[in-house]
C-alpha cells in the first residue's frame, strides 16, 4: 500500500513552487505550468515525488539563476554543522549510547526541509533538538541487526543532515561495507554527490547516485550499480519523508525510517502526530500500515 496523495499535497506544492520559481526568476506563467503539471500527475495517483519529478526537472532546465537554487542553503547548513561536528563527536562517544544518540541526532536534522512549507530552522535551534527524545524510537532494533549485518546502504536526504549521518557512520562500530545513496540532480535541498563529499561522507561510506531524477528511492526504478546495491543490502536506513513516501508500503524488513512527521498526510498514515521524530520500521497488509 503506496502512501496516498491528499489535496494537502498539493496545496504543498504550490507554496513550494511558488518559492522555488520566485528564486529561479522566472515568471508566473512558468509557475502555473509546473503546477498544471504537479496537479495532473496527483490526479492520476502518482505519490508526491514522483508527482513533482516532471515539474522540478523543468524548474531546472527554465532556471535563471542556477540549476541547484538551494545551493546557498544547502552549503549553509553543511558547513554550519560541521563546526560543531568534532564536538558532537566528542560529547557522542563519552555517552553510553553514541550511536543511537547520533541516529536521533540524523533524525531531528530532517527539520532542514525546504518542500514542507516550514521554516527553516536556525543552526542553534537544531541543535537543541538533539537531545529531544524521539516519539517512536527503535534504533536499539536497528543497532541489534546492524550488529549481524555484513552491509549498511544509507538512503540520503538533504543537504546538513549528511553531516549527522557522517557522524554516525564515523562513530559506529560496524566494520561491514557501508553505502550512501543521493539524488541524482538537485532538487530542493536534497543532497546530491557534490552535497555528501562537502560533508565528508566519502570519508566513511562509499557514494553512489540513485541514478533516478526523484527526491525518494523507488526500488523499481533503479537500474544499475544502484539497484545491485540496494537489492544486496543486508540493511537500510532510509532518511527523510521523500524516502518514506517511495517506500511506504514494501514490507521490507531491511528498511528503516527516519524522519520527522511534517505534514497532515504523512501524519494520517502512519498514526504518528506533526512534529514528532522517528525511527523505525514499518509493515502491514489489508490496508493497514503499523510502526514497529
Amino acid at each position: 500500500m503506496a502512501l496516498s496523495p491528499d489535496t494537502e499535497c498539493f496545496d504543498c506544492f504550490k507554496r513550494g513552487f511558488s518559492d522555488f520559481t520566485a528564486r529561479a526568476h522566472l515568471l508566473e506563467e512558468d509557475y502555473h505550468k509546473l503546477i498544471e503539471t504537479v496537479s495532473k500527475n496527483l490526479e492520476n495517483g502518482l505519490t508526491p515525488p514522483v508527482a513533482g519529478a516532471e515539474s522540478w526537472a523543468l524548474l531546472r532546465e527554465l532556471s535563471k539563476t542556477s540549476n541547484d537554487i538551494f545551493a546557498g542553503e544547502k552549503r549553509h547548513f553543511t558547513k554550519q554543522l560541521l563546526l560543531h561536528y568534532r564536538k558532537l563527536k566528542t560529547t557522542f562517544l563519552n555517552s553510553n549510547n553514541s550511536e543511537s544518540m547520533a541516529l536521533a541526532a540524523g533524525t531531528w536534522c530532517n527539520l532542514v526541509d525546504t518542500g514542507q512549507g516550514i521554516p527553516l530552522p536556525e543552526i542553534h535551534d537544531l541543535l537543541q533538538t538533539f537531545s529531544a527524545p524521539l516519539a517512536v524510537n527503535r534504533s536499539a532494533a536497528f543497532l541489534r541487526s546492524l550488529r549481524q549485518a555484513d552491509t549498511l546502504l544509507v538512503l540520503g536526504d538533504n543537504a546538513g543532515e549528511t553531516v549527522m549521518d557522517r557522524l554516525f557512520l564515523d562513530i559506529t562500530p560496524f566494520k561491514g561495507k557501508k553505502y550512501y545513496m543521493t539524488r541524482e540532480f538537485p532538487v530542493m535541498n536534497d543532497a546530491t554527490i557534490g552535497d555528501a563529499e562537502m560533508a565528508g561522507l566519502d570519508l566513511v561510506a562509499e557514494l553512489i547516485s540513485s541514478g533516478i531524477d526523484i527526491p525518494a528511492v523507488i526500488p523499481v526504478m533503479l537500474t544499475g550499480r544502484a539497484k545491485q546495491i540496494y537489492e544486496s543490502a543486508d540493511i537500510i536506513l532510509a532518511k527523510g519523508q521523500g524516502n518514506l513516501e517511495g517506500l511506504f508500503g514494501l514490507n521490507d524488513s531491511r528498511v528503516y525510517h527516519s524522519f520527522v512527521v511534517k505534514c497532515p498526510v504523512v501524519s494520517r498514515a502512519t498514526g504518528i502526530p506533526v512534529g514528532s521524530g522517528v525511527f523505525c520500521r514499518f509493515a502491514g497488509t489489508g490496508g493497514k500500515i503499523a510502526y514497529l
